[in-house]
């Protein structure tokens, strides 16, 4: 506008000038001065026309921009699922949107266009509060004010909402309107007290577990301990958060347990293991311990959490139990050398009645039944130790690879006779060539002898067409999932048509001390163990045993498999073992603190051709040695006089005019570690008493003294 003008007077002035050079200056001021005037009242009117125009413009614009923001705050109201209010101060009219009808239950009419509606609503222990911060808000040249109360909804109940208004106010400060929104706060306190609820359970959990629960971060750190733990240890739990657990821990556990966490927070292995926990009197409790990785959807571990089970009297308890079975196995050693060695000189005995024969049949049978009672009675003995060493492990085998063809045919001639003085005939069926196993073969025998003997116990000689007994042997099929080498199984199958068994019966028939009809067991001895010996034995061979009979009086099947060997040729350019070597001149020590076990031993001896001499303690039996060096010498370990058998084992072994003694250990004391320690004392063979008579002259007449081998057992 301004350049406009100051364009119009330069144009005026130059025409101006221009008349008074032309018509004269009189004539040309007086145009100049009626052009200047209508050139004011143009001017004049053009910037009238211009602010106008600028007015109206600026007039639209005010209205549009009033009606962008009506538009705007509509889509607001109705886009949120909050209320939202609108109070204008000075009409003192509440505006609302319509939220209300989802939140409050009512329409805005029946709020009413006033503040009372609302406040009416509010819960009455709420009100005054509410209504004072308000007012402070307001009075104080505050811009906003914030609270949360209890507001009673159109069906009476009261619902939590958080209510945040905003105060809008003029030039001079004073308010003119205030907005706001009213959020509902249900869901949300729903969530809290579920939240509230689930850790006051996960808490109660915890405390009622028997256990003693924590957690650590993902790199370790232990970052939380229950309260069992803490009342345990009395020990607060933020002192043993970190790595400071540990020292609760004993101290010969730390550096184990450290190593074995670390190993699994690596990931290199499961955290599972006992250790000593300190108790809050000073003392320590084993605990079992068990720790797992807590992981998030992708795999990631985002906790480790665990749990401490107290297992100290469940430590205490095996203690205990091992204790007690150690003393039950002393006991069981101690029983059974106790009984061995009254057996000992009976056994001698009736070797000494066989080798020189009786001519009257009620001597050779008293003979025999003695023979065969004393048999009984060790088997009872070596049953009951057998069934103790299978339960511990403790039973060691020494494989070979045998013939088992043989072993059937030889163990069913060893119990022909007993059955056939029972009146029960056996039939042994078996394939003419051999069929080899890896297996101990005394320990093979034992398991088919205790089958037959079982048989004939459980066999009546009066059945229908008598008693009968049969064994057969044959290769079975190839054992489920034994593929390639050796194609299959040995089968041993032992049949009799004795008294049968009931399916309960059959159920424990292999369990120890299980018996069948208590008054026939009695009438035919026995501890109940056999059986159980062949299922313990036949699993250490890597086979099994099945029983299987139709029911009572309807007899019984046993079937022992074991995998087959792969076979080998036979060597039939082996040179034979000769002749036995006399006996004539062959000096034989006994030292023998049983006086009767050790004079039937010198005459059963001196009967087999044997110079014998006889000692009854340790001392004298080594100056006996000394004196008049023995081939052999038979020694109990149990001997009086301050020397044992070890003793003398061990001193014959140092006298080198005594290299060549053969040393027989000869005692009641069969156990494995009673064998370790007579090997390990120089003794080259350990027999049990009573010793078989076979055995005792094989042991005699094996030569001079045989080579030991520290890595194999010595034979019974």
């Amino acid at each position: 506008m301004a350049k406009r003008r100051a364009r119009h007077y330069a144009n005026l002035r130059a025409r101006t000038m221009r008349s008074t050079r032309v018509d004269g200056a009189g004539r040309q001021r007086a145009e100049e001065a009626t052009a200047a005037g209508q050139a004011e009242v143009a001017l004049r009117e053009s910037e009238a026309r211009d602010r106008a125009a600028s007015a109206e413009a600026a007039r639209l614009e005010a209205e549009a921009a009033v009606r962008r923001s009506e538009e705007q705050y509509r889509l607001v109201n109705r886009a949120t699922n909050d209320v939202i209010w609108d109070w204008d101060l000075e009409t003192n009219r509440v505006y609302w949107n319509g939220a209300v009808v989802q939140h409050f239950g009512c329409t805005p009419e029946e709020l009413g266009d006033g503040p009372e509606g609302w406040y009416d609503r509010i819960h009455p222990e709420d009100k005054a509060r509410v209504s004072e911060g308000i007012r402070a808000a307001i009075e104080g040249n505050g811009e906003s004010w914030t609270d949360e109360y209890r507001f009673r909804r159109g069906d009476g109940s009261y619902a939590p909402f958080l209510d945040r208004g905003y105060i809008g106010r003029s030039a001079s400060g004073e308010p003119t309107r205030m907005i706001g929104s009213m959020l509902d706060l249900t869901e949300r306190h729903r969530a809290e007290a579920a939240l509230r609820e689930s850790e006051l359970f996960h808490r109660q959990t915890l405390e009622s577990i028997p256990g003693m629960v924590w957690a650590t971060r993902p790199d370790g750190y232990c970052e939380f301990l229950s309260e069992q733990w803490v009342e345990f240890t009395g020990v607060p739990a933020e002192r043993q958060f970190g790595d400071r657990w540990l020292e609760v821990l004993h101290p010969d556990d730390r550096e184990r347990v450290f190593a074995a966490w670390r190993a699994a927070v690596g990931g290199l292995a499961p955290y599972d293991l006992e250790y000593r926990i300190r108790w809050r009197d000073g003392g320590y409790q084993w605990f079992k311990v068990r720790g797992r990785p807590i992981r998030d959807a992708s795999g990631r571990i985002v906790r480790w959490f665990g749990i401490a089970i107290n297992i100290h009297d469940l430590k205490l308890a095996e203690q205990a139990l091992r204790d007690a079975d150690r003393r039950k196995d002393e006991f069981l050693a101690m029983l059974a050398h106790e009984l061995r060695n009254p057996l000992a000189p009976v056994r001698t005995a009736v070797a000494m009645l066989r080798r020189v024969g009786a001519a009257d049949p009620v001597q050779r049978r008293a003979r025999d039944v003695i023979d065969r009672q004393v048999t009984h009675m060790v088997r009872l003995i070596d049953d009951l130790l057998d069934i103790s060493r299978i339960a511990r492990g403790r039973i060691q085998l020494r494989k070979a690879r045998c013939d088992l063809v043989g072993i059937v045919r030889q163990t069913a001639e060893d119990y022909r006779a007993n059955l056939e003085a029972e009146g029960v005939a056996l039939r042994v069926s078996a394939p003419d060539e051999p069929l080899w196993v890896e297996g101990d073969d005394t320990r093979l025998a034992q398991m088919l002898g205790n089958l037959l003997q079982n048989a004939g116990k459980f066999t009546d000689a009066g059945a229908s067409g008598g008693g009968r007994v049969s064994v057969r042997v044959e290769a079975g099929p190839r054992a489920p999932g034994r593929e390639g080498g050796v194609s299959g199984q040995a089968v041993i199958t032992v049949e009799d048509n004795g008294v049968g068994m009931d399916p309960g019966l059959l159920a424990r028939i292999f369990d120890p001390f299980s018996q069948a009809d208590q008054g026939l067991a009695r009438s035919k001895g026995g501890l109940g163990l056999g059986l159980a010996l062949v299922k313990g034995l036949v699993e250490l061979h890597g086979g099994t045993v099945a029983a299987h009979s139709e029911g009572i009086g309807r007899g019984s099947v046993f079937t022992l498999r074991l995998p087959l060997a792969a076979p080998v040729a036979r060597d039939l350019s082996a040179a034979s073992d000769g002749e036995e070597a006399s006996r004539q001149g062959v000096r034989v020590l006994v030292i023998e603190d049983n006086h009767d076990a050790a004079e039937s031993l010198e005459m059963l001896l001196t009967l087999s051709g044997y110079d014998v001499e006889t000692a009854f303690d340790g001392p004298t039996g080594l100056t006996a040695a000394r004196t008049r060096p023995p081939d052999v010498v038979l020694c109990d370990l149990g001997l009086p006089g301050g020397m044992d058998g070890y003793d003398v084992a061990r001193a014959i072994r140092a006298e080198p005019s005594l290299a060549s003694t053969r040393l027989v250990a000869l005692s009641g004391y069969g156990q494995d570690e009673d064998r370790r320690r007579s090997r390990e004392a120089g003794f080259d063979r350990h027999l049990v008493k009573p010793a078989e008579d076979t055995a005792l002259m094989e042991a005699l007449s094996a030569g001079r003294r045989e080579l030991r081998s520290s890595a194999s057992p010595l034979s019974r």
